[in-house]
């Protein structure tokens, strides 16, 4: 009965294995983009708060609209009073922040933080996993009793927010659950949980986020989305003449 025991044993461990080394994470990541990338566009109510130990919460709202099909996001602050009319403008490349008391505009980068929160600017545009990094590890595990495909990756360029990235995918959706950031020096930054993903006609969208600076200790900023919508927006959305004219 014991060698029976211990066959079985070796006869899953070896099937586990097999199963693993047949799956193509390439493709499990190119899923994941798929998945959450949308065909046409996308507007959604953002709710950023920001909690860092010993100051009062900050609590921020958004109006967040995008256009994946052309690597364009516009996000533009409602509350609080001080920030209104500031606004962010994603075309390609691109990312330029809009102060209306000053009427300026200026240049940010993706890995910038999104109003001194933990979030970054590039936490709102489209993944582009599978374009920008090459798959190092991949391994399976329980993450809150989900089962998951658990890949490293390293970046193929030196344009994107961070180098090496630890992500939790689940097996049974191909949808991105936790990410851990690191630095080039193999420093863990950032942990990453998405959750409540929602269903947009074939497309996901995560309407929680929640992103913790593993540097400072307690710093955490969380995201809702609220009142998604896949309704066709105005060309003039994406444009820093839009931004200049909400707030005349």
């Amino acid at each position: 009965m014991k060698k029976i025991l211990l066959t079985l044993a070796a006869l899953a461990m070896t099937t586990g294995a097999f199963a693993q080394d047949n799956v193509d994470f390439k493709a499990v990541l190119a899923k994941v983009d798929a998945q959450t990338n949308f065909k046409g566009d996308a507007s959604a109510k953002v709710t950023i708060q920001s909690k860092k130990p010993g100051e009062n919460d900050n609590i921020m709202q958004a109006q967040y609209f995008r256009r994946d099909a052309e690597d364009k996001f516009m996000i533009l602050i409602l509350k609080p009073e001080v920030n209104k009319g500031q606004g962010y403008l994603k075309i390609e490349d691109n990312i330029i922040f809009y102060d209306p008391e000053s009427r300026k505009f200026s240049k940010l980068t993706g890995s910038g933080n999104f109003q001194d929160s933990n979030a970054k600017n590039s936490d709102f545009q489209a993944s582009s996993l599978s374009e920008d990094y090459n798959i190092v590890e991949s391994g399976r595990e329980k993450l809150q009793a989900k089962d998951t495909w658990v890949l490293t990756l390293k970046a193929k360029k030196n344009d994107v927010t961070y180098p090496k990235m630890k992500i939790w995918v689940e097996v049974a959706t191909n949808l991105m659950l936790k990410s851990e950031d690191y630095s080039l020096s193999d420093r863990l930054m950032r942990t990453s949980l998405y959750g409540k993903y929602v269903n947009i006609d074939g497309r996901f969208l995560a309407t929680r986020m929640r992103f913790e600076d593993n540097l400072k200790k307690g710093e955490v900023t969380d995201l809702v989305l609220e009142n998604p919508s896949l309704a066709k927006l105005p060309d003039s959305v994406f444009s820093q003449a839009y931004l200049e004219k909400v707030n005349n």
